[in-house]
């Protein structure tokens, strides 16, 4: 981004989110973000580029997400295996309370991608965080052994699907606008309801 202006580079801000967030992606204006925020389309080029530079520059903090979750992953693989099935639940607890409090510190970034992303900016972001999630699960498949992953009863591809079906739920609370403790508190009965179900393949 251009250097700043004090003053005109939060107002700008201000007025591309609640225009972002009214009107979705493509029906958004840099002329109406521009004279809400008092300056020309022309200062806005500027220091984006265009359209899809100020978007990504509103949506940029969720990228933290994913490089937090595989700080914590890498974290907890380097253990030995004895000491991942002892810390296996209280590190999973301890990891979704850091991107709950990551996703609620950003929240208005996070609305912007579930809610009015164009094109498949919000896949993307989604099958990072799958691509992540199936890699380590298949991992520790292997360490823990399974007899479910040896048998052929579920591999890579079944991963995937339920892995899929995991995280697109946890964004369900940003695109129902749920409270910070509302979230929480489903985000861990959701943990609860497939931890049951893993608990057979492990």
């Amino acid at each position: 981004m251009a250097s700043r202006i004090e003053g005109y580079d939060e107002k700008i801000i201000e007025c591309s989110l609640k225009e972002f967030l009214e009107k979705g992606y493509n029906d958004a204006s840099l002329r109406n973000i521009a004279g809400a925020a008092g300056v020309s389309t022309s200062t806005i080029y500027t220091r984006f580029k265009d359209k899809e530079g100020l978007f990504n520059y509103l949506i940029a903090p969720v990228y933290k997400l994913p490089a937090a979750m595989e700080e914590i992953l890498e974290s907890f693989f380097s253990m030995s295996v004895s000491k991942q099935k002892e810390e296996f639940d209280s590190a999973g607890d301890k990891g979704f309370l850091r991107a709950v409090d990551m996703i609620y510190t950003d929240y208005p970034s996070y609305k912007l991608l579930v809610s009015c992303s164009p094109g498949n900016i919000y896949n993307d972001f989604l099958e990072k965080l799958i691509d992540m999630d199936v890699r380590y699960t298949m991992i520790y498949l292997k360490e823990m052994k399974s007899r479910a992953l040896r048998s052929g009863r579920i591999n890579e591809g079944f991963c995937r699907v339920v892995s899929t079906s995991f995280y697109s739920a946890v964004f369900y609370c940003v695109e129902r606008d749920m409270t910070k403790k509302e979230a929480a508190q489903y985000i861990d009965e959701l943990r609860s309801f497939h931890g049951r179900g893993w608990s057979a393949y492990f």
